[in-house]
């Protein structure tokens, strides 16, 4: 008699058992998510290297600072400033002051 009563809201109620043949079709929905999340990863990534491949990432900010005093690149002059903006709201944060032209 006990075991026949509702479950008020809240209280836990036993986990379902599921049969061999739903277990078997889980395991294989699981599987098949598995490769496409597996197959997305690998799309992801491959796109990044191509992307990245045919990036010149070595003139990337030289204009302004270069954080890699060995490999400078020739300093360019900076772009500029957007309509509305104001030569201290484009100042670089503390630390990271442009670099001098070199001689």
């Amino acid at each position: 008699m006990a075991d026949e009563k509702e479950p008020y809201a809240g209280e836990f109620t036993p986990a379902a058992r599921l049969d061999p043949d739903a277990l078997a079709a889980r395991n294989k929905r699981n599987v098949w998510l598995g490769l496409a999340l597996f197959g997305f990863v690998v799309l992801v990534g491959v796109t990044t290297v191509i992307r990245l491949s045919s990036t010149d990432l070595s003139e990337g900010a030289s204009f302004y600072y270069s954080p890699n005093k060995k490999a400078r690149a020739p300093l360019q002059e900076a772009p500029a400033l957007p309509p509305g903006m104001t030569e201290e709201q484009a100042a670089p944060p503390a630390g990271l002051e442009p670099e001098e032209a070199p001689e």
